[in-house]
């Protein structure tokens, strides 16, 4: 192992290719490095940070555009809606005041039908009391009458 780590010659630019590349593959293991990212290196972040930056701008001034032809739209559309409501309730309103005219009615005429719905009840409790007792005395008299009658027999 020790005859693979020392160079056996230095090679030349006009030697073979075949033996720089065996050469390459002989001392390929011994050239790994392995770099460790350095969480302190503060240039590479800085230069990380001015490069997100430059495609946020980049990014922001297209958008910004489609932004702004977004928001003209959504004016032009809600100004269009506005008057649109302002025609309909120009042309409803006097629907709409005759609308709750005939609401405050209807409740007054619900309210008198109540009364008159209670007036009925009290009134239909009353004659059937008296239908009650006018069977009662019907029944009573003819009970009566019966009597008178069975003494003339």
């Amino acid at each position: 192992m020790e005859n693979s780590c020392k160079p056996h010659r230095i090679l030349e630019a006009g030697d073979n290719p075949a033996d720089w590349y065996q050469e390459v593959d002989r001392v390929l293991p011994q050239l790994k490095v392995t770099v460790r990212s350095d969480n302190k290196d503060w240039g590479f972040h800085k230069e990380q940070m001015h490069q997100h930056r430059e495609g946020i701008k980049s990014s922001l001034s297209e958008v910004e555009g489609y932004l702004g032809k977004l928001l003209e739209g959504i004016n032009k559309a809600q100004e269009k809606v506005c008057a649109r409501e302002k025609y309909i309730n120009k042309q409803l309103e006097e629907q709409i005041c005759e609308y709750h005219n005939v609401q405050v009615k209807l409740k007054e005429v619900n309210e008198l039908y109540q009364q008159a719905s209670e007036r009925v009840k009290e009134k239909t409790q009353i004659l059937a009391e008296l239908n009650g007792e006018a069977y009662w005395l019907l029944g009573k008299k003819r009970k009566g009458l019966f009597l008178s009658l069975m003494r003339f027999m």
